[in-house]
This record gives structure tokens, sequence and C-alpha cells, in this order.
């Protein structure tokens, strides 16, 4: 009864979750085929050619790049490296949905400690939130964010919170709920040398919470007052990270800024959280903000999955320029519409909205350069072009950037990025007066260099999530499949497709009838459902499963079978193969041992060699009838 119980819980949290949406979190899909299917660049790979697809009907997905596909718990196993119990977790969260007693017994000690520690930040994230708004200590707090602009609203939307000047403020108020060690796992405390006792790890900051793709709080940006006593402490502070908090994967308030990137494809990436909270506020609820660190190349593939055009918006002093340039030689490997913004006078971006307004920012986003040419344009400023010392002065800086692409496009992070190469190369040449082909050995020249730097150290392909670990096994349908192969995927095919006909199936076929061991491993838990009462059909199959390898390879079978359109004739032929080749198995082996062995090498009499042609000619047929364009 237990484990029906928990068979049923998981097909809940199936149904109660939409893929498309699930995947939406993190790619920007477009609908295709009146919004039965979706299209989007697939998370798991360097894709530039959206390659992957979201079936709404069907509830799965498939990249038919990288071969990964599944359900919803496939997609979460995959995207967060974690385990299907986890994975199952995670939804029936999202879906609100209380996990079974005899679920949560059988959970593993580290997925509990793990949703232990998300309550831990939630709990924190609520404390710096009331202190804020109702406590006497937040006064100074709510006086700061009211001079800063930032609204009433704005605070309650983006959960804004204070601790106060007290170093264990935080830790008192946890007593007898969580431990200073289990504030510390998630860094909202410090250890003091020599195991000297526990220490608030935030004191006097106004407090941003950091949430993660399911919207969860996991990290925080605390911000000094100005009138801090401690003057010494820097202005921000960010959570270090931990087992819940990566920086190189998240962007402060993407999942605030994610419905308006998706209607847009735009999307602008700011500084400071006060900037963003403020572009909010005015109405841009497309901004995101970096958390401290700079723009990597995990955020820049993450962010074209979002949106097709990025504007980074930075100060307009001398480090916000410096910033921009940085920025550039990651995005221009990734075959995405990148253009940079640097605001007049040197206003960041929250005290520009205060005194020019939403109308006027917009108008800066929609005219900002392409970054190359932004690029161009500040060397030119630097250096100036009435020499030709002077133009090879901008040619060295402009090439020192483009230098920087090659290794990754040769590793296969741009698959046109020659083409591209060749436009700005031209651009060069005309615009600083100089020979293409001088232009091309200089270039040549720098990229030499830094591969001698270098060494013979290998360049690592960004992951699309950021972080490297064990990965399920992807199991696939072989590329040159055997005759066998092929009989036995249509066998599936129907089940999934015409589920009543198990039963048929499983009088007639042995599971050791198939030769393909993970072909043959998804027809055992076929005949376990069935054994159990229940059909097989694939929702179901898909609920079952838990290896996110047999989930890849059930919904690569579950499409073709969608595509060839399963009829009797099929069901037929395929049957007919498994009990031709059954019987030429049986004839075979007689042969082999019986009084009437063959004499002539090969084996087979012409009883035996007239199976082999019925079974050939059953599968032409079949081909013929189920090969998928």
């Amino acid at each position: 009864m237990a484990h029906f119980e928990d068979e049923q819980f998981k097909e809940t949290v199936r149904h109660a979750t939409n893929i498309v949406n699930l995947i939406a979190q993190w790619v920007r899909l477009e609908p295709q085929r009146g919004g039965r299917e979706f299209v989007g660049l697939c998370p798991f790979h360097d894709d530039h050619n959206p390659s992957m697809r979201v079936y709404a009907d069907r509830q799965s997905f498939k990249c038919w790049s990288c071969n990964t596909g599944g359900d919803c718990f496939s997609f979460v196993m995959k995207r967060e490296n974690i385990a299907f119990r986890e994975a199952l977790e995670m939804l029936a969260r999202q879906a609100h949905l209380e996990l079974p007693k005899t679920y949560r017994t059988a959970s593993g000690d580290s997925t509990d400690n793990k949703n232990r520690l998300y309550e831990i930040v939630a709990w924190a994230e609520n404390e710096f939130h009331e202190c804020l708004l109702k406590a006497p200590l937040g006064e100074r707090a709510r006086r700061y964010l009211k001079d800063r602009g930032i609204s009433g609203t704005s605070i309650s939307r983006f959960r804004l919170g204070y601790h106060p000047d007290n170093w264990q403020w935080l830790i008192e108020r946890a007593r007898g709920k969580y431990s200073p060690e289990q504030l510390a796992t998630v860094k909202l405390a410090g250890e003091r040398d020599e195991h000297n006792g526990f220490f608030d790890y935030f004191v006097d900051r106004v407090m941003f919470p950091i949430r993660d793709a399911q919207k969860r709080p996991v990290a925080f940006g605390g911000r000094i007052l100005p009138d801090s006593k401690d003057t010494g402490m820097g202005k921000y502070f960010n959570s270090v990270e931990n087992i819940l908090f990566q920086k190189s994967r998240l962007l402060y308030a993407l999942d605030h800024a994610r419905d308006s990137m998706a209607k847009s494809n735009v999307v602008v990436v700011v500084e400071g959280y006060t900037d963003c909270i403020m572009a909010h506020q005015f109405g841009l609820t497309n901004f995101v903000a970096t958390l401290g660190t700079a723009l990597n190349e995990s955020h820049v593939t993450n962010l074209k999955r979002l949106a097709r055009r990025v504007v980074l918006v930075f100060d307009g002093d001398g480090p916000g320029k410096l910033a921009a340039e940085k920025a550039l030689p990651k995005f221009l490997a990734q075959e995405i519409d990148l253009r940079i913004l640097t605001l007049p006078g040197n206003l960041d971006p929250a005290d520009f909205l205060m005194q020019h307004g939403a109308e006027s920012f917009t108008r800066l986003l929609d005219q900002a350069p392409e970054a190359f040419d932004h690029k161009f344009r500040l060397t030119l400023d630097r250096y100036g072009q009435d020499s030709i010392d002077n133009r090879t002065l901008v040619l060295h800086d402009m090439l020192e950037v483009l230098s920087q692409v090659p290794a990754a496009a040769d590793a296969g992070l741009a698959s046109s990025w020659q083409m591209r190469e060749n436009v700005i190369l031209g651009k060069l040449s005309q615009d600083l007066k100089l020979s293409e082909t001088y232009i091309r050995e200089q270039l040549l020249n720098l990229r030499t260099a830094q591969q001698q730097k270098a060494g013979t150290k290998p360049y690592v392909n960004p992951t699309g999530n950021g972080v490297e670990g064990p990965r399920s096994e992807i199991r696939a349908f072989p590329q040159n499949p055997t005759r066998d192969d092929l009989a036995e995927r249509d066998l599936l095919g129907i089940i999934f497709t015409i589920p009543e006909k198990v039963e048929l199936i499983r009088r007639e076929i042995h599971q050791d009838d198939l030769t393909n061991a993970d072909l043959r491993e998804l027809l055992v838990v076929c005949f376990q459902m069935h054994d159990q009462d229940v059909l097989p059909a694939y929702d179901r199959v898909m609920t079952w499963l838990e290896d996110a390898g047999l989930k890849n390879l059930a919904a690569e079978i579950d499409l073709h079978a969608r595509a060839v359109e399963i009829s009797a004739e099929l069901v037929e032929h395929t049957l007919g193969y498994f009990r031709l080749c059954r019987e030429m198995r049986q004839e075979t082996t007689s042969a082999l041992v019986g009084p009437h062995a063959p004499q002539a090498p090969g084996g087979l009499d012409q009883t035996a060699k007239e199976r082999l042609r019925q079974a050939t000619e059953l599968h032409r047929k079949r081909v013929s009838r189920t090969t998928l364009k």
C-alpha cells in the first residue's frame, strides 16, 4: 500500500506541474503549432539554434541536439543536479502539496537537512522584514530607504529587511528554533576564532533577499547604513557561497523580471540592488542586477536563453566604463545581441530615474549601441586616430578583445563566429584605414601569444547551470539501430500509446526477447505496472520511473510513437516480428543440436531461411511506416 501511495503522490505532483511554465523559469520558450509545442535554447548544452522542444500535451521535453529529454522531474534533476526524490520534493513545494508521511519517513537525511536550510533562510528573511517594517530599531533603515526614494510597495514586493546593530540579534531570535551552527551553515552567522562562540554575519545593514529560480530566498545582500558606527566595513556584503547559494548561477530580481523579459525579449542588467528596485518601481520590470561580482560566462549563457537582447547599464563614471569593457569578451562568442549603455553625467540608474524619469531612460535603452561599437567609441576617445601610431593603439585594444573569443569559439561556443569575425575585421580595416591583411596578422599574433601563455590547459566549456557534478547517464535510442532495436522501440511505443495491449503483449512476449538492455528495462517496468493493475500509459510510466536516463529514453519513444501514429496493422506487424524471431531461434537451436544438424556452413535450413525472409519483409514494411521524418 505504501508503494502505491508513493506512486500516486508522484503522479499527483506531475499532473500539478505545468512543464511549459516550469521550463520557462530558465528558458525563453516560443509557441509553435498553436501552442501544442514550444521551442527554446537547450540549457544542457551550448545551444545556438533552438533545439529543445517542449510538448504541452504530453508534458515532456526533448532536445534533438544533445538527446536530453523526459518529464518535469527529469528537467529539474538535470538542471539542479539533484536526485529524483529531491526533485519530487521541490516540485511538490511549488505545487503547494504536502508530502505524505510515508514519504517523509523514507526521504534521506541529506534532503531533509537541505530543506531545513531553506526553511532557516526563509525564517531569517521574515525576521529582517518584520524588523524593518515594525521595530523601533528599524527606524534608521526606514529613513534611509525613504531618502533613496524606495517606496513601501517596493519594500514589501522585494521583502527588504534590516539587521540591527547587534552582533547577537539573529542568534538570540533563533534560540529554541535553530542553532548557531545551523545559522553558520547558511552564512547568517560566523564562528569566532578558536571556536569561541558565534556572531551574526550581517550587522546594521539593510537586507536584500536573493532568490533562486524557484523563488526561494537563499542568500542576502546587506547594505550598511551611511551613519553606521563601524566605518571600516564595506558598503555591501553578500552572503558567502554555501550549499544553497552560488553567485555565478543567480541574478538579483530575476524572479520578478522573468515575465517581462519573456514578453519583451530584452533584459537590462544593472550593478546595484537599489538601481534594480528603482527601475521596477518606475515600471521597468525587465531589470536584474549582478550580485556584487562581474558577469561571468554562466550568467551570459543563462541570460541568452531568456532574452534575445541584453543591455548592460553601468554607471557613467570611470569604473562603470571599465566594467562595460571587461564584460564584452564574455558576450561576443555567445551570439547574442549585446548593447552597452553608460549613463550621462556620471549618474547611476536610480539617480537618473529620479531626475529624468522612465521615458528618458527607455529612450536611452533603445538607442544603446552594440557592444563592439561601444568599445570602439571608447577606444577612439582614449587614443584618437589622427596618426598611424594612434590608430595602431586603437587596433591593438580592439584585437585584444577579439583575441579572447577564439579559444572559446574553437571549443564550440559560437557556431558562426568566423562570419561575425570577418564582418568586424572588415569594419576595423575601413574605420582605421589599415590593411585587413595586416589586421589579421596582428590578431593571429595575439592569439598565438595567449595560447602560449595559457600553455596546454584546455578550455572548459561552461555548463548551462554553472555547476559540474555527477550526471545521470543519458540513455537514448541507438543512432544506428538494428532491426531488433526498431521492433523493440515500436513494441514500447504500442504500450505507451495503447496501454490496453500490454496484456496481449505480456502473453506473447517475454522480457528476455528484447536484445536492447535499456529497452528491456523499460518493458520490465511496464510489466510490473501491469502486475499491479496499473495501465502503463506513457504518463504513468514517466511517473513510475525515477532514473533520468530511462525517462529520457521513454520520452524519445513516445515522441516517435506519436509521429508514426500507431495503427492496428503496426501492432500486428510488430508482434509478428517477435513471433518469427522466436520461432527462428527455436528452429536454429534445434537444427544445430538435433540429429539433423546442417552440414553447410551458415547453419540454417530452407525453412529457417524462409522465416528470415519473412521477418525481413515485415521489417521492411514496418520501417516504411515508422521512419520518423
